[in-house]
């Protein structure tokens, strides 16, 4: 499979290079690898009574950096579920590594780093409306939810967006055993929305949006899903929404 792979896209370059003499093979080889050959993902810490929001390898078994800088206006807001389940808006910092200062019993944080374009040499953060020769453009919309206790409100979706809910408490879960979860945006079960745990995609939420996971080991663990869907709206050809999963297993 991975030979097969590998002859299409060497096929792409060689039809590339025929029509385009000025690309170099490896360029155009690149352009043609998925983007998520070079994934990485936010993670959130805590530390004195407030949460720290992280981009880069450290949970990740790709390589790469652990710790990556980001754009900060790209953190659009953040939910706090407290002890009763009830949820909030709390104000987000400005600086890196972006503090959120609160106690929560879940917290969601909604981030987009805007408009991406693809072209043969490069990728920019930008429509391609700003992007002479792009050949693919898409808008980034991402969340990430930490889970440190399960209370009612952890229970059911925090907030409108692409978002992945423990269907019971994930602190009780061990290696070994499944957690299942539910994907869903706007707070509606989301189903054909591919699930990853432990840098591999286990499969894809069913109609009612749930899927099960087998929990590897003990830690911090981090299930993401995503999706890509058409865009219509002149700057991007589509939208890719992902969510991440954060909690805890014990030893």
């Amino acid at each position: 499979m991975i030979f097969f792979v590998f002859f299409i896209l060497f096929g792409v370059c060689f039809m590339a290079r025929h029509f385009f003499p000025l690309l170099s093979f490896a360029s155009i080889f690149l352009a043609a690898l998925p983007d998520i050959a070079f994934a990485h993902e936010h993670w959130l810490g805590k530390e004195a009574g407030a949460y720290a929001l992280h981009l880069g390898h450290r949970y990740s078994r790709h390589e790469g950096a652990e710790e990556l800088a980001f754009d900060t206006s790209s953190v659009k807001a953040a939910l706090c579920v407290d002890a009763r389940g009830v949820a909030q808006p709390v104000p987000v910092g400005t600086s890196h590594p972006v503090k959120i200062r609160a106690e929560c019993a879940a917290l969601l944080v909604s981030i987009s780093s805007g408009y991406w374009s693809k072209t043969p040499w490069e990728t920019r953060n930008a429509p391609r409306t700003e992007v002479p020769g792009a050949i693919k453009s898409w808008l980034s919309e991402e969340s990430i939810k930490r889970i440190d206790r399960w209370t009612p409100g952890t229970a059911q979706p925090v907030g409108n967006g692409l978002e992945i809910t423990p269907v019971s408490d994930p602190g009780q879960v061990r290696p070994g055993y499944k957690l299942t979860v539910r994907v869903t945006e706007n707070r509606k079960p989301k189903a054909g929305v591919a699930v990853a745990y432990a840098d591999s995609t286990r499969g894809s939420s069913g109609e009612d949006g749930t899927i099960a996971i087998r929990i590897r080991e003990p830690g911090i663990q981090l299930i993401s899903a995503s999706y890509e869907a058409p865009l219509n709206d002149g700057k991007a050809d589509t939208v890719i929404r992902s969510a991440i999963l954060q909690f805890e297993v014990p030893e």
